[in-house]
């Protein structure tokens, strides 16, 4: 009767370790992000790192082009789809997409601290403001309109996106951003068309 063979363990790959750093950095933010600490969390040896990155920032340069290259692409994506209520409709899942809630709050703390950091996190921010001033335009905002009322709309998620994450009261207060981006919508709708009121 033969032996049975024993399963070598898979090799980690970059992607193991990219996923790990945004796991650390989504938890305790960009200090945490440490090749021992990852090391530990995927039970694996330093040395193991080495394979795939030069050092700790070349990890988090590709920690950073992962996080652009796919929210940008997403954008991209969702500009394609066929009707106005759905690209709106998929933005606002997205915008308030718990999975994603610590992670955009942690991207945002991390550029406080890095001005490279900064400089893409604002050129992620300009696609979705052009993203939901295309919207605007769409259901027929003029484009000084459609700029100025994106920007309010980035802010109104920037703020919930803080609040949403610090304060357990106004989480279980189940303040929709979907509904309150609506209703923005719908307020500023009535300005244009009533622009003396």
């Amino acid at each position: 009767m033969g032996t049975s063979a024993t399963l070598k363990p898979i090799p980690l790959q970059p992607e193991d370790w990219i996923q790990a750093g945004f796991k650390r950095l989504s938890a305790e933010g960009i200090d945490a992000v440490r090749i021992e600490a990852l090391a530990r969390d995927l039970g694996a040896s330093k040395g193991s790192f080495y394979w795939h990155f030069r050092d700790r920032e070349d990890l988090l340069d590709k920690m950073l082009d992962r996080w652009q290259v796919e929210d940008t692409r997403w954008l991209e994506t969702a500009a394609k789809d066929d009707t106005t209520a759905t690209r709106w409709a998929k933005f606002v899942d997205r915008c308030e997409d718990a999975s994603r809630l610590r992670l955009e709050v942690s991207m945002r703390a991390w550029a406080r601290l890095d001005e490279h950091v900064a400089k893409r996190v604002a050129a992620v921010e300009k696609g979705k403001l052009a993203f939901i001033a295309g919207v605007l335009r769409e259901v027929g905002f003029t484009e000084k309109a459609a700029e100025s009322w994106s920007a309010l709309m980035l802010l109104l998620w920037l703020g919930w996106l803080d609040r949403a994450s610090r304060d357990k009261d106004f989480r279980a207060a189940g303040l929709s951003l979907g509904e309150s981006l609506s209703d923005l919508v719908l307020a500023a709708t009535s300005r244009a068309i009533h622009p003396s009121r």
